[in-house]
C-alpha cells in the first residue's frame, strides 16, 4: 500500500485506524452506543465518490458539512426503538446512536458542486474536482 492515496494525504492513517476498530466494527460503550459506518471512497474521471453505508438512517437525522480546514463531516442519528429487553435475544449487533465520520477533501475538489443522495441505507457524495464537467 502507498503511503499516501492520491490527494488524500490522512486516508492511510484513517484506513490504519479503521483497521485498528475491527474493520470499523460497533463497539459497545457506557452513556449511550455509538457506531461508525463503513464507506468507500472512489476515484472516477473528474470526481471523488463517497459510499457510506446508514442503514436505518433517515435524511433528516442527517447532516453533511465542510467544516474549516476543508474537513467533510457527515454526522447523524440511527434509532433502533426496542419496545422492551426480551430474554429471548441471546446476541445484538445493531446499534442505534449517533455517528461522525470525517474526511480532509483534497484541495481539488470543488466545493459548491458537492451534492449528496441518500437511497436504500447508502449514502452517496459526490466530490466533483474544480474545472471537471457535470
Amino acid at each position: 500500500m502507498h503511503d499516501e492515496v492520491h490527494g488524500f494525504p490522512s486516508l492511510r492513517r484513517e484506513v490504519e485506524t479503521i483497521f485498528g476498530e475491527v474493520l470499523g466494527a460497533v463497539r459497545p460503550r457506557t452513556g449511550g452506543a455509538r457506531w461508525s459506518p463503513t464507506l468507500d471512497l472512489i476515484e472516477e474521471p473528474g470526481r471523488y465518490v463517497i459510499e457510506m453505508d446508514i442503514p436505518g438512517v433517515r435524511l433528516e437525522d442527517l447532516s453533511i458539512t465542510v467544516a474549516a480546514g476543508r474537513r467533510l463531516v457527515v454526522s447523524g442519528r440511527r434509532e433502533i426503538v426496542r419496545e422492551r429487553e426480551d430474554p429471548r435475544v441471546r446476541l445484538r449487533e445493531r446499534w442505534s446512536g449517533s455517528f461522525s465520520r470525517s474526511l480532509e477533501l483534497p484541495d481539488e475538489v470543488d466545493e459548491s458542486r458537492i451534492s449528496a443522495t441518500l437511497r436504500e441505507g447508502i449514502l452517496r457524495i459526490e466530490l466533483p474536482r474544480r474545472g471537471a464537467r457535470r
